[in-house]
């Protein structure tokens, strides 16, 4: 695992160690799964407020996995049988809820478009900064990705973004080939005009990043100033997410993030592919392994859409 997703597994396991009080796992019984699974009802996450089903669902599973995996170790397998692990399960009706897809707010296609057309180009910064913002309406690319690309990843010929995990962080180590979205012809202007400037003006190779991180340099009396770019990769996704909320703001919508993009390009496949090879065309661009995570997680229709297509009434 990454150690993103590292930590909080290992936080579920420390979660379910304290309330065991450290007992040794070679005397499982079956009570502690179920015990544990009644404390979780009422128990606190770090903000003081009661657990959510998803979280959970999430920590269960984790202990679910622990114990089949401990079932397997060699001084284990006469103790701990691979069943145990089921007792680490919710209810049906909880787990149906902890299931259900949360409502996820995302901008439309026209909203996305006036935040980019708002958005200034005149300076070398602008000019980057208008141009990550229009890589996200194109692809939908996850944030960390986007802050990883180099040049060479993109080929505006084949209107194309090529995530080789090699190269660049992608989730789960994949191969991802995008493809820039239809319906959104005006964000390639300002991505193949930042393209120029890093080829002609700032004499960028293919290997340097396609979004250098903002360069600071120290001020006589004003502490530190934005001054050109470093010619590396940021360090971080807080400054493409501050670019990204400052561009809707600015037009008056919420400050919707990076991951926004991708709800926003798979319901707009949804509701307007034709076939359904299309809609498989887009889940794989957008990097899930079947179509069925694009439906779950980002194909939600709205109930105004809901109502219109049930009911055959028009908008």
């Amino acid at each position: 695992m990454s150690n993103k997703t590292l930590v909080p597994e290992i936080a579920h396991l420390e979660r379910f160690d304290a309330w065991n009080k450290r007992k040794d796992f070679a005397k499982f019984p079956i009570d502690w799964a179920v015990g544990f699974r009644a404390h979780l009802d009422h128990a606190k996450g770090a903000s003081g407020k009661s657990l959510t089903k998803p979280t959970t669902r999430a920590i269960m599973a984790t202990l679910r996995e622990f114990t089949l995996w401990l079932s397997q170790q060699e001084c284990f397998r006469r103790r701990v049988r691979p069943a145990d692990a089921s007792y680490f399960q919710l209810s049906r009706r909880d787990e149906a809820e902890a299931r259900a897809a949360p409502e996820r707010p995302a901008p439309s296609l026209h909203q996305a478009k006036r935040a980019l057309a708002m958005m200034p180009g005149k300076t070398p910064r602008q000019m980057r900064d208008k141009a990550i913002f229009a890589l996200f309406c194109l692809t939908g690319i996850r944030v960390e990705a986007l802050t990883s690309l180099k040049i060479k990843h993109v080929d505006l010929a084949e209107k194309s973004v090529t995530q080789n995990p090699r190269g660049m962080a992608t989730k789960f180590g994949k191969r991802i080939d995008t493809f820039f979205a239809k319906d959104f012809d005006e964000a390639e202007a300002p991505l193949r005009g930042w393209l120029t400037y890093l080829d002609e003006v700032a004499l960028y190779s293919p290997d340097d990043p396609l979004f250098p991180a903002t360069a600071l340099s120290a001020q006589s009396n004003k502490g530190f100033a934005a001054n050109g770019f470093t010619r590396a990769h940021w360090k971080t996704t807080q400054p493409v997410r501050k670019i990204v909320n400052t561009a809707f703001n600015a037009v008056g919508l919420p400050a919707y993030g990076p991951h926004a993009f991708r709800h926003m390009l798979a319901r707009h496949a949804a509701k307007n592919g034709k076939t359904v090879a299309e809609f498989i065309a887009n889940a794989q661009s957008l990097g899930h392994t079947g179509p069925l995570t694009a439906l779950r997680s980002y194909g939600q229709i709205s109930r105004d859409d809901q109502r219109r297509l049930i009911t055959g009434e028009s908008e």
